[in-house]
C-alpha cells in the first residue's frame, strides 16, 4: 500500500541572502558560468584543484580538503546546480554535457590552463565524463569511492533509525526533516561526533532550498544517467589517476567498485590508497588522513 502524502507545509527556507551570509566562505564568489548562477570558491596559490562533491552536498563537505589541500595548491570548489547556493539551470538541463559546460566555463574565467580533477561519490561519473572528454586539460584525477557498476542499496543491511527516518521522508517530498539527513550522515560516517547539529542544519536547509525548486528537481529526475559509464569512460582515460577508498566504505564498497576500477583503468600511472577508520562520506569522515595521502601523488603530477 502506498504511504499516505502528509498536507504539512514545507518548512520555511531563509532567503539567499541570509544564506550566503550563514554559509558562504571566505573565498567564495558567484558568477554566471554556461547559463547558470554558480557559488565557486577559490583559494590558496600554486597548481590548481578542482574539487567535485557528491550527491546532496554542497563545497562545505569539501571544507576539510581544502583546509590541507590550499596549503600548496589552488583549489576550486562549486555548488553543482541547484544544489548549495547556486541556481537552477534556466533550461532545465542537468545533463553530463552542461555540467562538462560548467566546468569549462569556471576554469576558463579563472584562468586555468591544466588542473587536477578529483571527483567523490557520485561526482566520479562527472569527473569520469570529463576525464573523457576533456583528457589535454588535466594533469591528474582523484577518484574517491565512486561507483563504477550500477548497484541498488542493500536496505536489510541499514539501521533501524536510519529506514525509519527514510519512511517518515517518504510522506512528504517537498522538504526534509532534520532527522532525516543526521541518520543518512551517521550512516556514512564512521565518527559520530562529527555528525554536528551544525553540520545536519546545513544539509537539511540546503537541501531544502534546492527543493523549492520544483521545476529544476522534475528535470533531475528525469535525467538519465548511469553509475557504469565511468567504469567505461576509465577505459579510454590514460590520465595519471590515483583512486582512494576507505577501508569502512559501505556503498561503493572497495572489493565492487575499488578494485574492479582500478582494473578497468588504462592509466600507466595508477595508484589505490586505502584510508582505515574511514566510510563513504571521505571528505567529512578523514578530511586530514585522505588529504595527505593525496599529496605524494599529487606531487608527482604537478611537479610541486
Amino acid at each position: 500500500m502506498a504511504q499516505a502524502q502528509s498536507q504539512e507545509p514545507a518548512p520555511t527556507v531563509p532567503s539567499d541572502t541570509v544564506l550566503r551570509q550563514r554559509y558562504a566562505l571566505p573565498g567564495s564568489h558567484f558568477a554566471k558560468i554556461a547559463g547558470e548562477d554558480i557559488h565557486y570558491v577559490d583559494e590558496g596559490k600554486g597548481p590548481a584543484i578542482l574539487l567535485l562533491h557528491g550527491s546532496f552536498a554542497n563545497v562545505r563537505q569539501l571544507d576539510g580538503w581544502a583546509k590541507v589541500l590550499s596549503r600548496k595548491y589552488r583549489v576550486i570548489r562549486f555548488d553543482q546546480s541547484p544544489g548549495g547556493l547556486s541556481g537552477g539551470n534556466p533550461r532545465g538541463d542537468y545533463s553530463t554535457t552542461q555540467r562538462i559546460a560548467v566546468i569549462d566555463g569556471l576554469i576558463d574565467k579563472l584562468g586555468v590552463q591544466k588542473f587536477v580533477l578529483l571527483g567523490t561519490s557520485s561526482s566520479g561519473v562527472l569527473a569520469t565524463a570529463y576525464a573523457a572528454a576533456r583528457e589535454s586539460r588535466l594533469n591528474g584525477l582523484i577518484l574517491a569511492n565512486i561507483a563504477v557498476a550500477d548497484f541498488t542499496l542493500d536496505f536489510s543491511t541499514m539501521p533501524k533509525a536510519l529506514l525509519d527516518a527514510v519512511a517518515e521522508d517518504r510522506t512528504h517530498p517537498t522538504f526534509h526533516r532534520h532527522e532525516f539527513w543526521r541518520q543518512i550522515l551517521l550512516a556514512n560516517i564512521t565518527d559520530d561526533s562529527q555528525v554536528t547539529p551544525d553540520l545536519v542544519e546545513q544539509w537539511t536547509v540546503l537541501n531544502n532550498r534546492a527543493l523549492r525548486d520544483a521545476e529544476s528537481m522534475r528535470a533531475i529526475r528525469e535525467t538519465k544517467f548511469s553509475f557504469a559509464s565511468s567504469g567505461e569512460d576509465l577505459k579510454h582515460i590514460a590520465t595519471p589517476t590515483l583512486f582512494i577508498w576507505g577501508r569502512d566504505e559501505h556503498e561503493t564498497p572497495l572489493e565492487t567498485h575499488g578494485i574492479p576500477g582500478f582494473a578497468m583503468s588504462v592509466a600507466q600511472d595508477k595508484t589505490l590508497e586505502l584510508i582505515p577508520g574511514c566510510s563513504h562520506m571521505m571528505p567529512l569522515d578523514c578530511p586530514v588522513q585522505s588529504a595527505e595521502r593525496m599529496l605524494p601523488f599529487l606531487v608527482r603530477v604537478t611537479g610541486r
